[in-house]
């Protein structure tokens, strides 16, 4: 199974047909509102934090984990409602809006070869990288993090869903435990960077490798937290194919991350980057990849702040490293 992580906020607001619980509506509006009669226990509310969702992948589920503007509401809903209900109602709403469904099981209890089971174990996964936040509590609302922990514990019923435009990217998120009713929607909002937007040129990497013994590659672009490679990266990579056959030596094609998400899947990711290019140079461009060694360093190897989301983006690269014969 794969994890990805995707990066910067924004945030923006639809209306969809759900009813808005009034006691949190002065607090901080969703783009997705809860069903209609639904009782607030809580709501997290960040400029930047991380959602990750699970994503049917065609042969299991996939983790993809999101940064951006979070919005999540912790709801109880209305006694004579149960989890289809509540999940279809979603749906339809949802692809009404345009969003594209990416996940939608009922969990079941049987034995690991069960899908159902599967997704309930996954789901309770997510309780470790989703549930430490501190939810304000709606007044006269029980424990959030009582609720909260069931909800991911006895989770009924997931259903996950996106939506693009040409400027920003919203991932939706529902969860419901049935025992009690409640339900967390969880919705993350990312900008969209432009494609074709950097490049890099065999000057710059030839310069760089030999003031510095390295190159950055910024020009190398992929899809959002995952190591495909975006097509606005092939200029890039075709640079730096001339460089390696007009350069002798071998290299090492280091991927970095920021530091935000989980520290071993930012380790995974970088290295899985850097062997994207390491195969591309070799698949599409005859390069002898045994001249190149993919590392992946994460986070720790950071070009400015992770505080920042100029920091993060900086951080977010990969590198052409002069290796030294043995």
């Amino acid at each position: 199974m794969l994890s990805r992580t995707l990066s910067l906020p924004t945030r923006a607001l639809i209306a969809l047909a759900f009813c808005l619980a009034t006691s949190l509506q002065a607090q901080e509006p969703t783009m997705v509102q809860p069903f209609e009669g639904s009782a607030p226990v809580g709501q997290y509310v960040a400029e930047f934090d991380q959602v990750t969702v699970l994503v049917d992948d065609g042969d299991g589920f996939e983790r993809v984990s999101v940064e951006g503007t979070v919005r999540a509401t912790l709801l109880t809903a209305p006694e004579e409602i149960g989890a289809l209900q509540v999940a279809r109602s979603f749906e339809q709403a949802l692809e009404a809006a345009g969003f594209e469904i990416l996940f939608s099981r009922r969990t079941q209890r049987g034995n690991d070869a069960d899908p159902g089971f599967a997704a309930q174990r996954w789901i309770r996964d997510l309780q470790d990288i989703n549930a430490p936040r501190d939810y304000v509590r709606a007044e006269g609302a029980a424990s959030t993090r009582t609720a909260l922990d069931r909800t991911y514990t006895f989770a009924e019923y997931y259903l996950s869903a996106r939506k693009a435009t040409e400027t920003e990217e919203t991932y939706f998120a529902m969860t419901f435990e049935g025992s009690r009713r409640h339900y967390l929607m969880e919705e993350v909002t990312r900008a969209l960077m432009a494609e074709d937007n950097v490049t890099i040129s065999a000057l710059e990497v030839t310069s760089g490798i030999d003031a510095e013994g390295k190159a950055i590659l910024y020009g190398v672009q992929f899809d959002v937290g995952s190591a495909v490679l975006r097509p606005s990266s092939t200029p890039s990579i075709e640079v730096i194919a001339e460089v390696l056959r007009e350069r002798d030596g071998n290299f090492y094609v280091v991927g970095h991350t920021s530091d935000t998400g989980s520290f071993d899947l930012n380790m995974q990711l970088s290295r899985d980057r850097a062997a994207s290019i390491v195969e591309a140079l070799g698949r599409d461009y005859g390069i002898d990849i045994s001249r190149l060694q993919p590392v992946g360093v994460g986070p720790v190897a950071p070009l400015a702040t992770n505080t920042s989301e100029i920091g993060r983006e900086l951080n977010r690269r990969v590198e052409l490293v002069e290796r030294l014969d043995p």
